[in-house]
């Protein structure tokens, strides 16, 4: 394998197009520049590896190889930047497999150019590939059944996995109903099950239905919660990482939780300057949950979008308390300092010891190196 990543990290992308020309198979060629081209910073390795991708087309051996290659070649150019040309990479691609004359072929050619559309983002002209791809290979059957299935169930697969590229929730869903109509179609029942329920779990999500994938925390079905919370729309999607972030510190995962945590945190972030409304309880229990399982720092970052004086107050209480367990007693003061509630505040104080009627209205932050609200 290749290491394209160092090669570009030491600045050797001449060393990696000649590793590159060592292939002989065009289509593993082809996927090779066009990660590479993908990779390179410099505008002059960008071109020098462009014009190679381009001229793989030529190392085709056959019609569904060159659709193929094309639609690599389409892809990586759309993905760089270079519409325009990707496009027109693409269109080719697409009439090149419709021409091939041997279905199962077509079949083949129809479903490589359509990944590579699907992870264009042409998720519309993608889906109508794989149904042709389909049709051709089920026509196939009544010749040579025992190919055609095993190219179905190999379609199905790629649909399946196809569907990682997939960023809009109703077009991953209505791709694994086909994945499903597939599987279904050669008597893989439990296959087809399975990819079904990802459907509907998905289609959940773009509902926006957090109680649900709430439940599959509480049942250990973390993978099925991270599906759904990638589908959430945007003002449920922080909320629903945020809730993965702690099921990951509580259960002693905390390397995970830690890069979701700051990825969910940009999301609040985002909905609070979009306009969307967070939920001050909803922010406020996951806040106390991150308490509870000795996390106070995470817990005073997510009181930054807490609006409601009391509901404030009681979480800094709580903070406060858990930094003074910890045995840092300063910062624990210096919470207490921050709470918006004289009253809850000056219990605060005098639990920790700490004087009162300081702190808060001086502008003290929150967080520790945090931003104040």
């Amino acid at each position: 394998m290749i290491d394209l990543d160092g090669y570009v990290r030491y600045g050797r992308v001449e060393a990696a197009l000649n590793a590159i020309r060592e292939e002989k198979d065009g289509i593993i060629r082809a996927e090779l520049l066009a990660e590479l081209l993908k990779r390179v910073e410099k505008s002059a390795d960008y071109f020098e590896v462009r014009d190679g991708l381009i001229n793989s087309r030529l190392f085709a051996d056959d019609r569904k190889t060159k659709a193929i290659i094309l639609s690599i070649i389409g892809e990586a150019l759309f993905s760089t930047g270079d519409e325009d040309n990707g496009f027109k990479f693409l269109e080719e691609a697409v009439s090149t497999a419709k021409r091939i004359a041997v279905l199962m072929w077509r079949a083949e050619a129809l479903v490589g150019v359509g990944l590579n559309l699907l992870r264009a983002g042409l998720y519309e002209d993608a889906y109508d590939l794989f149904n042709r791809a389909f049709e051709a290979l089920t026509a196939s059957r009544k010749d040579e059944p025992d190919v055609a299935i095993k190219l179905i169930s190999k379609a199905a697969g790629s649909l399946v996995m196809g569907t990682d590229y997939v960023e809009d929730g109703e077009w991953a869903a209505a791709y694994l109903e086909l994945a499903a109509t597939m599987y279904e179609s050669i008597g893989l029942e439990l296959p087809a099950r399975n990819t079904r329920a990802r459907a509907e779990l998905i289609r959940a999500a773009v509902d926006g239905n957090l109680g649900l994938m709430r439940r599959l925390l509480a049942d250990n079905r973390v993978d099925d919660a991270v599906l759904m919370a990638r589908y959430m729309p945007g003002q449920f999607r922080g909320l629903a990482m945020m809730e993965i972030a702690f099921w990951l510190y509580a259960n002693d995962h905390p390397e995970l939780g830690k890069d979701l945590f700051e990825d969910a945190y940009s999301l609040f972030n985002w909905a609070e300057r979009s306009g969307y409304a967070i939920g001050d309880d909803s922010v406020f229990s996951l806040a106390m949950d991150f308490v509870k399982i000795g996390e106070p720092e995470l817990a005073s970052r997510l009181a930054n979008f807490i609006h409601d004086d009391k509901l404030l107050s009681k979480l800094l209480h709580r903070i406060a308390r858990e930094y003074y367990k910890q045995g840092d007693e300063f910062l624990a003061v210096n919470v207490a300092r921050a709470i918006p509630d004289e009253t809850i505040k000056n219990m605060a104080l005098h639990e920790l010891g700490g004087e009162v009627h300081v702190g808060y209205k001086q502008g003290l932050s929150i967080i520790r190196g945090g931003e104040k609200r």
